[in-house]
């Protein structure tokens, strides 16, 4: 630690926490995953079941009607755009908050895995996700109480959540909504976080958090396989970032108490 004129320079070491929370992350993007493909998997036997439960002399006039989605389990699988617009929530070095911070927001994309078992009338269902998208952080320079208070960096968000959704199962048209959690990672990049009493903390930073977020959305099925979907998503995670000291004591903190609004839309398959 280098001491000037008071104030503590500060060198963040991350290698070894980045490693964690890119550990720790990977470990729960796997198990959501495993979470949802377990449920497919015991959903599918009710699919075959409801199949096989249709005997062929049942076959009507009517029968050239896509069966509705009630009647059978269906898995699918989405790919997805997405902007996000943050909303803007002050950045904090300890407990100092850094006033007119903003938030920015950016693209992103993502995929996601689901299915609506034939045992809940294609009403409810689970869905695993896995998406990432971009914002910046800036808080302008300022002084207030003899303290000088400025940061600037890059936001790198991924996420593995799980959702539970319902819906209405129409034959094309089917509105949704959900509530889900799970884990986000958030990567601070380019990190320039300066207070006159405390220090610069500079480097990179990552940090893996509690994250939920809920979800309204608008899917049409344009043919047997294919559909296309739109939806909203408000998006929540509180992330907090750790300094070391060269000699490798805990440093000083920053936080960001993280919320966004989601835009997204993309093109899905069904089986």
């Amino acid at each position: 630690m280098v001491e000037v004129n008071h104030v503590h320079l500060l060198i963040i070491h991350v290698n070894r926490k980045e490693a964690e929370s890119m550990r720790y992350f990977g470990r729960f993007s796997g198990l959501a995953a495993g979470a949802a493909g377990l449920f497919m998997i015991s959903a599918y036997p009710a699919m075959g079941a409801t199949e096989k439960s249709e005997p062929a002399h049942q076959v009507t006039a009517n029968s050239s009607a896509s069966p509705s989605a009630k009647n059978r389990t269906e898995i699918y699988m989405g790919l997805l755009m997405m902007g996000n617009f943050p909303s803007n929530r002050a950045l904090k070095f300890e407990n100092d908050p850094y006033p007119n911070t903003e938030v920015g927001g950016g693209l992103g994309g993502g995929l996601k895995v689901g299915a609506y078992p034939a045992f809940t009338n294609g009403i409810v269902g689970i869905e695993g996700e896995l998406a990432g998208f971009n914002a910046n952080v800036e808080a302008p320079q300022t002084t207030s109480g003899g303290v000088t208070r400025s940061a600037d960096f890059r936001l790198n968000v991924f996420n593995a959540m799980v959702n539970l959704m319902v819906r209405y199962p129409g034959d094309v048209v089917q509105p949704y909504a959900g509530i889900g959690a799970g884990l986000s990672g958030g990567f601070a990049r380019g990190l320039n976080v300066q207070n006159s009493s405390m220090g610069t903390i500079n480097e990179n930073a990552a940090d893996g958090a509690f994250a939920y977020q809920l979800i309204g959305g608008l899917r049409v099925n344009v043919s047997d396989r294919f559909f296309l979907f739109s939806e909203y998503k408000y998006f929540v995670a509180n992330y907090k970032w750790e300094s070391e000291f060269p000699n490798g004591s805990a440093g000083p903190s920053f936080s960001l108490p993280f919320r966004t609004h989601i835009v997204a839309g993309g093109l899905g398959f069904h089986f």
